[in-house]
């Protein structure tokens, strides 16, 4: 009898744990490179502006309502996205993640007009969310830390992280309701240009003195940033060597405690994983932009990204990504429609959102065997967030996905990217998908082995 009694006890217990797990949402959206410029009726050589009566020759195609992938983002693709972002789980949402690059690449009006096209987006956002707090970071487009900067945010963070702010463009925020932080780095002081100013130092120290202070309270912390450490073939270093190796030691001596880490920049959906001693320790997700992209290394659609958590120990249960096909959208007369593009743990077969989850997702993408390959295509059509393209990725591509994805230091990645080309050369082709470099290079390894 005390038997069955202890049994039914555990059971209540288990239940009213589980059932006390508070679910939440919050959106993580980035890259909104807005130009106020942009007009249907503008020219893709102007960047979609329209060209004056002198420069105008005729020969510009018609351009999207929503925008065009070889231009930055219109009003009107902004505004769809805010209004569809408010019909998905907005009784639950907790906050809003804001990383980054909010007015276009090449915006050419003055300072002035900068701040006024951040804060048309910053009325925008707090009418979209008028009963949350949105966290916004700065990107490499944005302007520096300053006062006029930070009295347009100061309706969404507390007095002591606006003091931070506006001193470096970084800050943290804690939670009362439950034990998890967020803290906001200003990632353009991770800069070659940057890495050794007063600025970048003292980030350093405050960011070590949060996490120390974070691991006494025993609070889980969300790091958010713009650019992720690391390198891609997207774009060339920009990161300081030196800066990128401090902040994954950083991760590393704390990854107990950081539950997440969120970034934008490369327009496009991938991931990263951080090792310790080839121990996979933590991980960090970079979220596709809102912007529409095009460039020689790949296009995307417009994307916006909501994640599940529990809200007592910032546990990241889940995300939905969403998209927008943006050719569809401008061939429309109504609306744009955004649509759910696919379910984190769903689409990859994931057992959890986890440091080892997404290690063993990143073998897959090695291409060694025709399920590792399909695993793959469905990673790059997501990378692209869907969107057509022509250009194939073949074994050499597909390496340097991997490279990207799990060696974060600039030397390791290198050296990876070069090993897979060493490969490639001494076969005489570019391997394809189906035939792919980790299976010739373990030939070669047995091989040398029988030889020996």
């Amino acid at each position: 009898m005390e038997i069955a009694n202890l049994v039914v006890t555990l059971i209540c217990v288990i239940s009213f744990t589980c059932t006390h797990a508070k679910i939440g949402y919050f959106w993580h959206i980035t890259d909104f490179h807005y130009d106020p410029l942009y007009t249907s009726q503008g020219d893709t050589r102007r960047h979609c502006r329209r060209a004056d009566e002198r420069g105008s020759s005729g020969h510009h195609r018609a351009l999207g309502r929503f925008g065009d992938y070889s231009c930055d983002s219109s009003l009107e693709l902004i505004e769809s996205a805010a209004r569809y972002m408010r019909t998905r789980h907005s009784e639950n949402v907790e906050f809003v993640l804001w990383t980054g690059d909010i007015i276009a690449a090449r915006y050419t009006g003055n300072e002035d007009d900068k701040y006024q096209a951040i804060r048309n987006m910053t009325d925008l956002l707090s009418r979209t969310f008028s009963s949350h707090f949105v966290f916004p970071v700065l990107g490499h487009l944005d302007p520096a830390p300053s006062a006029q900067l930070t009295n347009l945010w100061m309706h969404w963070l507390p007095l002591e992280a606006l003091q931070t702010f506006q001193n470096g463009g970084y800050y943290t925020i804690e939670q009362s309701h439950s034990k998890l932080r967020i803290v906001a780095l200003n990632t353009n002081l991770f800069s070659i240009r940057e890495s050794n100013s007063p600025q970048a130092r003292s980030q350093w120290d405050w960011l070590d003195a949060v996490l120390d202070k974070a691991t006494t309270n025993k609070e889980m912390v969300y790091i958010v940033g713009h650019a992720a450490p690391g390198s891609d073939s997207r774009y060339a270093y920009d990161t300081s060597a030196d800066a990128n190796a401090k902040y994954l030691q950083t991760v590393r001596r704390h990854s107990r405690i950081i539950a997440g880490q969120f970034f934008g920049h490369l327009h496009a959906d991938t991931f990263r994983v951080i090792y310790d001693h080839d121990r996979p320790v933590s991980w960090a997700l970079l979220a596709p932009s809102v912007s529409p992209h095009r460039d020689p290394a790949g296009s995307s659609n417009p994307g916006l990204r909501l994640y599940k958590f529990d809200t007592n120990n910032g546990k990241v249960l889940d995300y939905t990504q969403y998209y927008l096909d943006l050719a569809a959208a401008n061939r429309n007369t109504g609306a744009a429609e955004w649509t759910a593009e696919y379910n984190l743990t769903q689409y990859y077969g994931l057992h959890d959102v986890s440091a080892n989850s997404l290690h063993n997702l990143a073998d897959k993408l090695r291409i060694g065997t025709p399920q590792e390959t399909t695993v793959f295509n469905k990673y790059i059509r997501a990378y692209n967030v869907r969107h057509e393209s022509s250009d194939s990725c073949d074994g050499a591509c597909a390496h340097q996905h991997f490279c990207a994805i799990t060696c974060l230091e600039h030397v390791a990645y290198r050296q990876c990217v070069e090993a897979a080309a060493s490969a490639l050369a001494a076969a005489g082709k570019s391997a394809p998908l189906v035939a792919p470099l980790i299976t010739r290079l373990l030939t070669i390894l047995t091989v040398v082995v029988l030889l020996l």
